[in-house]
């Protein structure tokens, strides 16, 4: 006895065919071509609610401060100051000198959408896979 297949047969088996190309090539031009718009991956944008914007790859080795005004009384009066290290990959908050210290004790950062604040400075560290995903500050 011969199995022939039916015409049902014959179109599931061109849908998934048709699925699993176009599921491809999906991937082909959504990541195999790179989605960042950096060629070295994610990046890293810093900024401050006083204007500040640096934008950084992520796989590049950098040091720099971020000062920003003074947010009110006490140690943050005469403004703040935030010491930013990228290496190895990631980043985080060196040093601070606000009083709480939390965004200095934050594990640094290497996937995109995390993110170190430092609200006494008004300042937000963030790993993007393109610079238009960062946060909007105002």
């Amino acid at each position: 006895m011969k199995h022939r297949l039916k015409t049902g047969d014959l179109c599931l088996i061109a849908a998934l065919l048709l699925a699993l190309v176009g599921g491809g090539a999906w991937w082909l031009i959504n990541y195999a071509n790179g989605r960042n718009t950096s060629a070295n991956g994610p990046l890293v944008v810093t900024q401050s609610k006083d204007g500040f914007r640096r934008v950084d790859e992520l796989a590049r080795d950098a040091t720099f401060t971020v000062e920003t005004n003074g947010t009110g009384s006490g140690q943050d009066a005469d403004g703040g100051e935030n010491v930013i290290s990228l290496s190895e990959g990631r980043v985080e908050v060196k040093s601070a000198n606000c009083g709480n210290q939390v965004c200095v004790e934050h594990a640094p950062i290497s996937q995109a959408g995390e993110q170190i604040v430092c609200l006494p400075h008004g300042l937000v560290v963030e790993v993007v896979a393109e610079e238009s995903d960062a946060a909007a500050l105002r």
